[in-house]
């Protein structure tokens, strides 16, 4: 058994050096790990519940942890558990699943989108970094609703099933604070407009680009260009 340990040991090293990342998070120290978080098995339900309360249908996503103190460690099989509001990792194959905290992170990468913990509110919340300016920046928000299954034929709800959704935030870079918004031409509009360039220029520069309103990479692209990011 300690020989296979340290097998698989050296193999993270010799993989993880070659992606400049520090470790295996698999691989670091029961205390260590303590840092960020905790482990407990999971329990499946005894019904069967359509959908899920995880952000990311399958399990199969790297990501990368990057702490306060600037170390770095890739996690495999991370999902964001979106009624727990953590994430969590699938540690082997025995239904065993470690809960992060965020006490000692800076932000997590997963799928090379950034993940962050912004407490507002007295409320703790991960959200995803859609675009991070000097001034502000604008976060993804998500939720989770159990809806319960009806044994109405006409409804066509025979079982339970987990309904997720997605928000959008406005943060002000100075004064911390979280705000709804919405993710459309009137509202992306005003905020264009407050930037050094002429609201006539952003726009002569949307509509020569062909840029939807309704489509992420073409926003990211309005607001690079608005606010010089």
């Amino acid at each position: 058994m300690r020989l296979i340990f340290l097998i698989t040991l050296l193999y993270c090293n010799l993989l993880f050096s070659q992606t400049n990342l520090g470790t295996d998070f698999n691989a670091i120290g029961i205390d260590q790990s303590s840092n960020f978080g905790t482990s407990f098995f999971y329990n499946p339900p005894n019904k069967v519940i359509l959908g899920s309360v995880y952000l990311f249908d399958e399990w199969n996503n790297d990501g990368e942890i990057q702490t306060l103190s600037g170390e770095r460690f890739l996690v495999r099989n991370i999902n964001l558990n979106i009624s727990r509001n953590a994430f969590e990792a699938k540690i082997n194959d025995n239904d065993s699943i470690f809960s992060f905290n965020f006490n000692n992170i800076k932000q997590i990468i997963i799928n090379g989108k950034f993940y962050k913990n912004y407490f507002n509110n007295e409320d703790n919340r991960v959200y995803e970094l859609f675009y991070s300016g000097n001034t502000f920046s604008i976060l993804k928000g998500f939720s989770v609703k159990l809806i319960t299954g009806s044994g109405n034929p006409m409804l066509n709800r025979s079982n339970d099933k987990y309904v997720k959704k997605e928000s959008y935030f406005l943060r002000s870079s100075n004064k911390k604070t979280i705000e709804s918004f919405k993710m459309n031409r009137r509202s992306l509009n005003k905020l264009l407009e407050n930037s050094i360039i002429d609201i006539s220029k952003i726009l002569a520069f949307i509509d020569s680009n062909g840029l939807s309103y309704k489509d992420e990479k073409d926003v990211i692209r309005m607001l690079e260009f608005a606010f010089g990011e």
